[in-house]
This record gives C-alpha cells, structure tokens and sequence, in this order.
C-alpha cells in the first residue's frame, strides 16, 4: 500500500509513502555516511534492520524522478507512566550528499511528523533518536518542534578472547509470558518500555536456575565501517588497534562486526552472570565488541556499572544520544512525568 504525501510542481518533489521497501532504498541508505560532529560510518545489513520494523512505513522523495531523500517511521504501542499509548517511532532521515543544503531534510522531518500525528489518534508520542554530536539533524529535527525528552548512552563491551557459558540457552516459547513479566517489574519506572512487542524468542538467551528465569538477554548482529572518529578514542581505534598485531583481526580494514544487547533482565545479585552471558553470545558469534543502549539514570544501568565488566576498551566509547520527541494530547504535568523517568532504548528501534 502506498500514497502520496506531498508534491512540489514547481518544484518537481514528490514524496510518497509505501509499506515496502525497495532495493533502491536499501542501496540508497548503505550509501549514506551517517553521523556529523562525532564518528562518520557507513552501515552493512540495511534490509536486516528495515525488516525488524513490525508496521513500518518506508517515505522516499522524489526530485524529477530521481531518488533523493528518504526516511522510515514505525507504528508501535508504548509504555508511559505505566499506561499504554499508541506511538510513531522515527529512523533514519537521509538526503543524497550532492542535495544537502536544500531543505530535503527538514521537508522529510516536517511531513513524517504531521503524517504520524495524523495517525496517532488524540493521544501518542512521535520519537526518535539522534547523537548528541550529530549538530544538523539535532537543528534539523529541533526546528519542525521535536524536543529532547532525555538521552541514553551508547557503551562499548569488548573481550579479547570472550569464553563460552555452559549454561547459557535459548528462551523457550513457552517462557517468554514469564520473561515479559520479568522485565516489565524490572523497568516498572523506565518510559518508553515495550517488551511484548521486543522480545524475540530466536533472538533471546537466558540462565537459569530449576524452572526460574535468573538473567537473560537479546542480541542482534551489526557491521559498520567507520569513516572517521574524531578525539582521542577515534586516534586509537582507527590509528593504533589496526597496526598492533594481536588486535589488527580485531578491526580489519575500518570495518566493526559487532552484537547488540537489549532488554536485559539479571535478578538481585546476577550483576556479573549478565556479563557471562554476554561474553558467551561474543565467544558463540566470533566476535569481540558488542554495544548496550542504557539511560544512566536506569537503576538498572547504575547496578551493572558498579560491577564495571564492560572490557578494557569501554572507556574509548560513551556516544551520548538525545531521545527526541513530540507529545500529542498529554498534558503539561503528563509530560513533566515522562521527563523525569529513566528512558528505555528498545531492541524494537534501530539507533
């Protein structure tokens, strides 16, 4: 299903909306070098993201017939101060290099917003993501009246040489109810929460002891190839690793494969177990690096960094992203609320 959204004769912009995707707008968004004041990457496995979206919606514009620019939302429910509400996540505006400049963006940014209210009903949240250093899409989305409503921090967990757990396995269909009930007591003060949509059962592993579920974790795979990283860390990872011999295998040619972790759930005093769990899906994967997307307000996140197992290459990279948002029915003191909650990232929402 597709549709016009917008047209500019004098213009000749077209943007239209569709459910699907195309190859052309894979290949379109592999090409873009993301990020601006911070490190520049380019992504591998677009089309493996774009299908994790349950109800995406795929806007692409048009400029005299040629692809331009394009953008992705995803319908989705959410958790807020413990009520249910409908929600329009939004991923990965993109404009063709040779075309910045010429307001490509912000017309992206505009549209998407004013269809997604549209869709909302009286009450919901329009939300994405943006990293901090990243100045122009901050003033692009900034300037159509999305606001920051807090940031997470994306943290680097690295092994050398990560080892297996015997004790790690699969969740089974049959526990993921139980699981889903886990982490909703465990984050009963986090906003933004959606676990019976994010948990995915081939993606999940847990631990546990007799029938009860201790700790468990979601992973996905990714694979970047940096372009630039700015400062001291960018020096070392891009500089230094790729020349020292037991750590160039580590970092071949700029490119970084690497798992993400999410919807974690540790019971009292499993703190350390969390990070077994993760070197073992490391070990299991062949891979030495994996990322976790965590508002450092989370009592949650301030239990795992007592325990500070993040790997000795941890410190290199702390990417401060702003959780930018638009509120449609709530009230002042509804979104005052909203604002004082620690911010769930969700393995729903590709960052």
């Amino acid at each position: 299903m597709s549709g016009l959204i917008f047209e500019d004769k004098q213009r000749h912009l077209v943007l239209h909306r569709s459910s699907n995707y195309t190859t052309q707008f894979v290949e379109f968004l592999q090409r873009i070098v993301w990020g601006s004041g911070g490190v520049r990457y380019t992504m591998h496995n677009v089309a493996d993201t774009l299908n994790r979206l349950k109800n995406p919606h795929f806007f692409t514009l048009m400029e005299e017939g040629k692809l331009v620019a394009v953008t992705t939302l995803n319908h989705k429910t959410l958790c807020l101060s413990g009520k249910t509400y409908p929600a329009f996540y939004s991923y990965g505006i993109a404009v063709d290099p040779s075309k910045r400049g010429l307001g490509f963006g912000t017309l992206l940014a505009e549209q998407g917003l004013q269809y997604g209210l549209s869709q909302l009903g009286k009450k919901g949240l329009f939300y994405g993501y943006i990293e901090a250093s990243n100045t122009a899409s901050l003033k692009t989305i900034t300037k159509v009246g999305r606001k920051s409503i807090g940031q997470c921090h994306a943290l680097f967990i690295s092994r050398l040489q990560p080892v297996d757990h015997p004790q790690l396995q699969n969740l089974n269909p049959t526990m993921k109810d139980q699981l889903v009930n886990l982490l909703g007591k465990q984050y009963a003060n986090h906003a933004l929460t959606d676990f019976d949509q994010s948990v995915q059962v081939d993606d999940y592993y847990i631990m546990k002891q007799g029938d009860e579920i201790c700790a468990g974790l979601q992973c996905q795979r990714h694979q970047l190839t940096t372009k630039l990283m700015p400062g001291a860390s960018g020096l070392v990872l891009v500089k230094v690793l790729p020349v020292i011999p037991v750590l160039r295998r580590l970092f071949p040619d700029r490119n970084l494969s690497f798992l993400t972790f999410g919807n974690i759930y540790f019971k009292n005093g499993m703190e350390v177990q969390i990070f077994s769990l993760m070197e073992a899906l490391l070990a299991r994967n062949r891979m030495n690096f994996a990322m976790i997307y965590m508002d450092k307000r989370s009592p949650v996140f301030q239990r795992l960094a007592k325990v500070g197992k993040f790997g000795i290459l941890h410190p290199l990279i702390d990417v401060p992203v702003h959780v930018m948002g638009f509120f449609k029915g709530f009230s002042d003191t509804g979104i005052a609320d909203v604002y004082r909650q620690p911010l769930y990232i969700s393995m729903n929402d590709p960052v």
